[in-house]
């Protein structure tokens, strides 16, 4: 909150097709930080500047662009783009930030990076990353193999001295309380913020699968990673709800592979959306999200239940 001047320890997730400048800025004008993913198909470095524009016209408060750090190599223009723009902070997720880094902070901006487990965390570091996010595998879309909890108290033991946000599986207050008891400075959430009403690059019936999730129609899964030929790191894998093609080919991925083309132009677009053939990413949080609501109050509610627990639960444990 002191490093970007926030009224609340809260980031929303630079998701990547599914977040854009509205979103970011509601979130940012509601006292978080907002930010948007900078890179989707078939984008170029003008969407950015759209983006911005839009965020621009809500706030005038910090927000963040995230990239996929191993497809920087095919999409180095739009982060030139994006840095360009002036955000507040840059945030990399899933692979070895080096090669990026020096480039971020001389732009002015903070560097933060988003990591699976230890070996991430080091990389990150050593980058010189200003706020490190422990990534559990209950986040929604692309993450790793490790349980939020173990990891994030890991993280801060190892790094005491470095701002950690803890995300996956956070969607409501408790959930946000029990991320800053076990040493969380704040808290990035996804799911909870792709059923707002300013997520206007979510398909209404993606929505709708949100709302009516109750946490346990999820699964890790690297199908549509495979049908895209999209370059994630092994240890990546995809989380999102289970539908009849991710069933399907669950134990074939090397019969998919050797017919992925046969495939793409069905399942690797979701406009008409297609909850049988389309992926729909969102995590276990899915259960807090009970109506479409704008991203302020999104913010507002889970803020206010944190602090109500914050100050209850932990005296009543301690009493004699």
């Amino acid at each position: 909150m002191e490093m970007f001047g926030l009224d609340h320890p809260v980031m929303s997730a630079p998701m990547g097709g599914h977040s854009g400048g509205g979103l970011a800025g509601a979130v940012s004008h509601a006292g978080g930080l907002g930010s948007f993913g900078g890179m989707g198909p078939g984008l170029g470095p003008g969407w950015i500047t759209e983006q911005v524009a839009d965020l621009r016209s809500i706030t005038d408060r910090p927000f963040a662009i995230g990239f996929i750090t191993p497809f920087l190599d095919f999409a180095a223009p739009l982060l030139d783009e994006a840095l360009g723009q002036r955000p507040a902070a840059v945030c990399l997720s899933f692979s070895d930030p080096s090669a990026w880094a020096e480039r971020i902070r001389d732009a002015g901006a903070k560097l933060i990076c988003q990591v699976q487990d230890l070996d991430g965390a080091d990389l990150a570091v050593d980058s010189g990353a200003h706020v490190l996010v422990a990534q559990g595998t209950e986040a929604g879309g692309h993450t790793g193999s490790m349980s939020l909890l173990p990891l994030l108290a890991s993280i801060v033991d190892r790094y005491p001295e470095i701002p950690v946000l803890a995300a996956g599986g956070i969607g409501d207050g408790a959930t946000m309380a029990a991320a800053l008891v076990a040493g969380a400075d704040g808290v990035m959430m996804g799911t909870a913020f792709l059923a707002t009403v300013e997520a206007t690059e979510v398909d209404d019936r993606y929505k709708e699968l949100i709302v009516a999730s109750d946490g346990t129609d999820t699964a890790l899964t690297d199908v549509y990673d495979i049908v895209g030929g999209y370059p994630f790191p092994p240890s990546i894998s995809d989380r999102m709800r289970i539908n009849r093609f991710n069933t399907e080919w669950a134990g074939r991925e090397e019969e998919l592979r050797a017919r992925r083309e046969e495939f793409q132009a069905h399942v690797s677009t979701g406009v008409p959306f297609d909850p049988d053939l389309h992926a729909a990413r969102y995590g276990p949080a899915a259960r807090f999200v009970d109506q479409i609501r704008p991203a302020a109050v999104v913010v507002q509610a889970v803020v206010e239940q944190a602090e109500t627990i914050l100050r209850s639960r932990p005296a009543s444990l301690l009493s004699e």
